[in-house]
C-alpha cells in the first residue's frame, strides 16, 4: 500500500496528489515536492492515506520533504524576484506600445523558470519580449494567458463582503450562474451590486439559490391575495433567514406570519374546495318496473282487508296468502 497526501501547489487551481515514501508528513505542512515542471512548494490541504499500489505511478507528484529554514528563505527571495520582474516586464510592454495587460509573475522553485501571467482582448506577438526577458534574467520564459474572469484568481484580492474572493480562495470549479438566481433570492437587479471583480456575476449568488428554490416551493407570489388570521391580505416579502412572510391588510398594517403557518392556512383551504358537496342518492327504477312505495304495515287480527286500489300494499299481502295455502294460484291445495 501506497501512502498519498494531497498538496495545494502554487499557481495550481487543484490540488496534486503527490507520493510521500517515507517522509513523515501530517496536515498543514509545507513540503517541497517533485512535479512535473521540476520542484514546487505547497501545503497540505488532506491527511496522508493508504491508497493501492496503482496509483503509486499514476500520483503526477512526490513529496521531497518538509520545508525547512532554508527552503522559507528561498520562497523569500523568490518573491523579490517576482516583484522585479514584473516591474521590468510592465515598462518594456509599455515602451513596446503592447496591448496586454501583464497581471502577475510566478517564479519556479529553483529559480530556473518564471511564468508570466498577461490578459488581451487580441491575440499578441510577444516573441520579441521573451527574447529580451529571458536575456536579461537568464532565465527560462513562459507566456501564459487569461480570461477576464480568471484575472482576479490569479491577482487574489479582498470581495465586498471583506473576505478573501472565492475564486482565489476555495472555488476549483467555475459553475453557471445566472440572473435568475438574483431573482429568486429577492436581490435588486442592479448590475454594479451583482457584478465581481471580474465585471461577471459573482459566484457566490449560487451558494444559497436552491435553499431559496426549496424555500419558495408552494408560498404565494408576492403581490397575490392570502388569508391569514387577522384577515385577507397582500404578500409584500418572503424573509427566507427569518422563516417569515410579510402581508399587508386592508387597514395598511404589515404583519408578519411564519411560513409554516401559512402554508397550513393555504392546505385547509384547499382541502375545504375540493371536498364535494353532499347530495341525496337517487334511485333509478328498471323500465316496467313500479315505483316502490312505503312499506307495510304489519299485519294483525281484525285488520280491514287491503283495498284493491292500494297496489304498493296488495302484492306482498296475496305473497303470503298463498304461502299459507300452500298454493300457487290463490286455490287450496289437493291435500286441504
Amino acid at each position: 500500500m501506497a501512502e498519498m497526501v494531497s498538496v495545494s501547489v502554487r499557481n495550481k487551481i487543484e490540488a496534486v496528489e503527490c507520493e510521500t515514501g517515507s517522509v513523515p508528513i501530517k496536515l498543514h505542512d509545507r513540503v517541497v515536492v517533485q512535479g512535473e515542471h521540476g520542484l514546487a512548494w505547497g501545503r497540505v490541504v488532506r491527511s496522508p492515506r493508504a491508497t493501492p499500489d496503482e496509483a503509486r505511478s499514476a500520483a503526477p507528484g512526490r513529496v521531497v520533504r518538509v520545508m525547512t529554514e532554508e527552503d522559507e528563505r528561498a520562497v523569500d527571495h523568490l518573491k523579490v524576484l517576482n516583484a522585479q520582474a514584473f516591474l521590468y516586464a510592465r515598462r518594456r510592454i509599455a515602451e513596446r506600445g503592447m496591448a496586454m495587460r501583464l497581471l502577475k509573475v510566478e517564479y519556479r522553485f529553483d529559480a530556473k523558470q518564471a511564468t508570466f501571467y498577461y490578459s488581451a482582448e487580441q491575440r499578441v506577438d510577444f516573441r520579441d519580449l521573451v527574447r529580451e526577458l529571458a536575456y536579461q534574467f537568464r532565465i527560462r520564459v513562459e507566456m501564459r494567458q487569461v480570461s477576464h474572469r480568471e484575472s482576479p484568481q490569479v491577482l487574489d484580492g479582498i470581495g465586498p463582503c471583506g473576505r478573501q474572493l472565492c475564486c482565489s480562495g476555495h472555488i476549483r470549479k467555475f459553475d453557471q450562474v445566472s440572473v435568475k438566481m438574483a431573482k429568486a433570492q429577492g436581490l435588486s437587479l442592479n448590475p454594479s451590486t451583482l457584478a465581481g471583480c471580474c465585471g461577471k456575476l459573482k459566484c457566490c449568488l449560487r451558494y444559497e439559490y436552491d435553499g431559496y428554490v426549496e424555500f419558495n416551493k408552494g408560498l404565494p407570489r408576492c403581490g397575490a391575495d392570502v388569508q391569514c388570521p387577522a384577515g385577507v391580505g397582500k404578500v409584500i416579502k418572503h424573509q427566507y433567514v427569518q422563516r417569515l412572510t410579510l402581508v399587508r391588510m386592508a387597514d395598511g398594517e404589515t404583519v408578519e406570519i411564519p411560513v409554516e403557518e401559512l402554508l397550513r392556512l393555504a392546505e385547509n383551504r384547499a382541502a375545504g374546495e375540493a371536498r364535494p358537496a353532499t347530495r341525496p342518492r337517487a334511485v333509478i327504477a328498471s323500465p316496467g318496473a313500479t315505483a316502490p312505495g312505503p312499506p307495510p304495515a304489519p299485519e294483525t287480527a281484525g285488520a280491514a282487508p287491503v283495498a284493491a286500489g292500494d297496489a304498493s300494499a296488495a302484492p306482498s299481502k296475496r305473497r303470503r296468502r298463498r304461502r299459507r295455502r300452500g298454493g300457487k294460484d290463490g286455490t287450496a291445495s289437493k291435500e286441504a
